[in-house]
């Protein structure tokens, strides 16, 4: 049992973000430091020059090689695409991408307020289709930082690797950052 206590508690931290804005999540500590912790295995450990980073939900981050949302009014200046998100997925080659950014609207209230409609994030079998482009896409030992209300893999065939928990405070839900990385190459 003491084993198992060690191991849960090297992956889980805790990030006080009092006071901060749920709007722009990759703005919070906990994914930015997610992010840089990804970039530096990539390019100094793996000699990744350029990883390839995919961001099927980007709104105005601008951290991914590929950027999309389904919002026009990011195209201009922040995303490369506007499209839906698994449109956008399953355009991108099998095995090409390093790392995934998978920050999708975490309820209604946000989906309403960025995208004018109901979260297809809530959809099961979307969920699932988004897992599954997700898995399709990564090369093998590529990760994948997810935000939101849980820490459900995104599909088979993903290994948790870490957990951020942005506290967020008073009556706020906390933020979980989850870090997955692939590691199989088919899920046969």
């Amino acid at each position: 049992m003491k084993t198992t206590k060690r191991k849960f508690k090297n992956k889980v931290s805790i990030v006080q973000c009092l006071g901060h804005s749920s709007h722009h999540t990759h703005q919070l500590k906990p994914f930015e430091q997610l992010y840089h912790h990804v970039m530096n295995k990539l390019i100094l450990e793996r000699n990744i020059i350029t990883p390839e980073v995919i961001d099927p939900f980007a709104r105005c981050c601008l951290w991914g090689t590929q950027r999309n949302d389904i919002n026009p009014a990011f195209l201009e200046q922040y995303t490369t695409h506007n499209k839906d998100a698994l449109e956008f997925l399953c355009d991108i080659p099998s095995n090409s991408s390093d790392l995934v950014l998978f920050d999708p609207p975490f309820s209604n209230r946000q989906s309403d307020e960025e995208y004018g409609t109901s979260n297809l994030y809530t959809q099961p079998g979307y969920v699932v289709d988004l897992g599954l482009q997700c898995f399709r896409i990564l090369k093998l030992n590529g990760y994948l930082i997810k935000c939101g209300y849980n820490t459900n893999p995104p599909y088979k065939g993903f290994e948790l690797i870490h957990v951020k928990v942005c506290q967020m405070g008073a009556s706020r839900n906390d933020i979980l950052m989850s870090l997955w990385q692939k590691k199989q190459q088919t899920l046969n």
